[in-house]
């Protein structure tokens, strides 16, 4: 288990890697789920922390590689993604044009949400980390990354919990 403050590079580094390990899991495992679980959700610009791309399994019109780049090829891929945020309405007309690409993303509602968790199939972030610029560039955060079966479920059942108390984005 890891635990980083992204003020320092490899915090950079563990999101990145955790979005290229699931980008691969949607490729290779069946019935596939990545789980969101942020107040709030932004379009923010991945950083590359080494010399390493996702150009090869991300097709993207743009430059740099966004977030919802690698949202929406988990989807292409087949797998199913579950976003859950807070009520503030600023950021959901970005999700909500995210969700018209794919039938497989969906996106939830859940009024007092302030927890913060990114679930996928081999491995889990949780702590105080947005998925905003402002949260991986800008902000200290604390948070950390785990890799084992028993808290990756652990975490996994608490985004189906707020998932299923939320209600579908309007």
């Amino acid at each position: 288990m890891a635990q980083r403050s992204t003020r320092q590079p490899s915090g950079k580094a563990i999101l990145y890697n955790f979005l290229l390990n699931e980008l691969l899991g949607s490729q290779a495992v069946a019935d596939y789920e990545l789980w969101v679980l942020s107040p709030w959700v932004t379009n923010f610009a991945i950083e590359r922390p080494y010399h390493v791309t996702f150009g090869e399994l991300v097709s993207t019109r743009h430059e740099e590689l966004h977030l919802f780049d690698v949202l929406r090829q988990v989807a292409a891929n087949g797998g199913r993604v579950r976003i859950t945020v807070g009520e503030d309405t600023r950021y959901h007309a970005p999700l909500r044009a995210l969700r018209e690409l794919s039938s497989r993303i969906d996106v939830r509602v859940y009024g007092r949400l302030h927890a913060k968790a990114y679930v996928g199939h081999y491995g889990a972030i949780s702590g105080s980390l947005n998925l905003t610029d402002g949260g991986m560039h800008q902000n200290a955060e604390i948070y950390r990354y785990v890799h084992d079966a028993h808290s990756i479920a652990g975490l996994r059942r608490q985004c189906v919990e707020h998932y299923e108390q939320g209600v579908p984005l309007p």
